[in-house]
């Protein structure tokens, strides 16, 4: 607590001040004696709650909570690259899949078309409508209004950065932007979900261990099948057509809009470059907030107790 007179700061609740010796049930009583005799209530100076230390399962939570921000997300990224290789990559492309049509369907929503995801093949309107601008521009800026009011900061600044991605599409060539928002758009899903393993602690999804571990694993699946493809051999491109759907994504991007296969796969690698390094920036961040977290443990507060009874001791 501290002081109301000198304002040391004490990490073990008194009686009264180390330092300047007051005591503060007697020091207070004085200063409302002193405020009712001047008149009107004036604010006074109220001590802090003592300090609450945290039990011992909180510290070993901390720790725990460390080693699975250390360890989850490289270890995530690994398995998934070395699944796709297999037999077993055949999950990870229907999870992609999914995230794939989603990327096309939301594209399309943020340019103003209409669109209806669904397996292999999402139908999509052609014009834009200025209706369906105003509802998704309505519908992003009352998302972070609430988030706002809620102070959840994470969900305006997603939600900022939508509009903001709103406003690109709705200036770029919207066949090609929704087209290359299928594999694109699957890279980035794929790494809100992995990021959102680093949701706080007290938050619904960082209590929900199926959920949090669940996410961490459909994106990574995800994103390193879509990633392998463009970061591998030209000859795993899914150029040609899709039966039942039509020409395949790449076709469609270098045979109607123009693209060269260099350019294609060029601006591919670098969103998937972009992607991961928000994952790493994402991962220092949440392990030195994991690290902080541990070091307010029961025993890093005794150490600071009796470093601090040391300095009086010798004042």
């Amino acid at each position: 607590m501290r002081c109301p007179k000198c304002q040391f700061d004490h990490a073990l609740q008194t009686t009264e001040c180390l330092k300047c010796g007051i005591v503060f049930a007697r020091y207070l009583e004085a200063l409302e004696r002193a405020a009712k005799r001047a008149g009107p209530a004036l604010p006074m100076a109220v001590p802090a709650p003592p300090l609450a230390y945290a039990s011992a399962s909180d510290r070993n939570n901390a720790v725990r909570e460390l080693g699975y921000r250390a360890l989850a997300l490289p270890l995530a990224l690994l398995v998934a690259r070395l699944i796709d290789g297999t037999g077993l990559g055949m999950a990870s492309a229907m999870l992609a899949m999914v995230l794939h049509e989603s990327g096309h369907a939301i594209t399309a929503w943020l340019t103003g078309r209409w669109a209806i995801p669904l397996l292999w093949v999402t139908p999509h309107g052609e014009e834009r409508s200025w209706a369906i601008v105003l509802v998704m521009t309505a519908t992003i800026v009352l998302a972070g209004f609430l988030t706002w009011k809620a102070q959840h900061w994470g969900w305006v600044l997603a939600a900022s950065a939508v509009l903001i991605l709103q406003v690109i599409f709705l200036n770029l060539p919207a066949g090609a932007a929704i087209v290359f928002c299928g594999e694109g758009g699957a890279m980035v899903l794929a790494t809100i979900l992995m990021a959102m393993f680093y949701a706080p602690r007290e938050s619904a999804l960082g209590k929900s261990w199926g959920l949090r571990w669940g996410l961490l694993v459909i994106g990574a699946l995800s994103f390193m099948h879509v990633f392998r493809i463009w970061t591998g051999p030209f000859e795993d491109i899914p150029f040609g057509e899709i039966e039942g759907v039509g020409p395949s994504d790449p076709t469609l991007l270098t045979e109607t809009y123009g693209w060269s296969v260099t350019q294609l796969v060029d601006r591919y690698v670098r969103l998937g470059t972009v992607c991961l390094a928000f994952l790493a920036g994402m991962y220092v961040w949440a392990l030195v907030s994991a690290y902080l977290q541990r070091s307010r443990s029961p025993s890093s507060q005794k150490k600071c107790i009796w470093t601090e009874r040391r300095h009086l001791a010798k004042r």
